[in-house]
């Protein structure tokens, strides 16, 4: 499987006998941004958490040929954006952008780059600030800067755009669309917004097609 960098091998997962997931497989390949597409309900994000690890402990996801229920370690090839931030409310947001650094791993490119999506959404003047009083676009412009900068191969994305204005959702449009010219990388996500739809290489669909 050349160039394959994740695959879910029949997967199945669900809550009480009652499968969300039934024998679902896929491949990600290299420079591919992947749209999974469906209905409320059907799973979407539940195979992102399983692919992420956060559930499922990693049975039948694959990355770079080794199972993550094997190897947990390979979990940091990952970066997962959801749509729900996991700030610190009580830290500045220097001091979130410190906290991640640390929890990252303090690769030395992680605060350069994070500046780097700070200065492009224009929230560099909250830096002092305690995250618990920046508005909700202003929090969630800083969870994807802090998520894009943290070193991986595979990014997942969970409707992280929806909250934000028109001008951030051109600035990851571009980054996110840039994947497809990465080696090593590759996207999955999960949009309703048709911009975002339109850079994807590849459709996923899952339990039928959204209408």
């Amino acid at each position: 499987m050349e160039n394959v960098l994740l695959y879910v091998d029949n997967l199945t997962f669900g809550y009480e006998d009652d499968p969300v997931i039934h024998n679902l497989s896929l491949q990600l390949r290299e420079g591919e941004i992947l749209h999974i597409e469906g209905k409320n309900g059907v799973g979407k994000t539940t195979l992102l958490k399983c692919i992420a690890n956060i559930i499922n402990g990693g049975k039948a996801v694959f990355i770079k040929g080794e199972e993550l229920y094997i190897n947990k370690n390979l979990a940091r090839e990952l970066s997962f954006v959801m749509s729900d931030d996991y700030l610190y409310d009580y830290m500045t947001m220097e001091e979130n952008i410190v906290f991640f650094y640390n929890l990252f791993g303090r690769n030395k490119a992680f605060v350069t780059n994070v500046e780097h999506f700070i200065d492009l959404f224009g929230i560099s003047e909250y830096k002092k600030k305690l995250v618990k009083n920046l508005s909700q676009g202003t929090r969630n412009k800083l969870y994807i800067a802090i998520m894009f900068s943290k070193e991986h191969s595979v990014l997942l994305l969970d409707e992280p755009f929806t909250a934000l204005d028109k001008k951030t959702q051109e600035v990851i449009l571009d980054y996110v669309g840039s994947y497809k010219n990465m080696q090593g990388k590759a996207v999955i996500m999960v949009t309703h917004i048709q911009q975002f739809k339109e850079i994807a290489t590849r459709v996923f669909p899952m339990g039928g097609a959204d209408n």
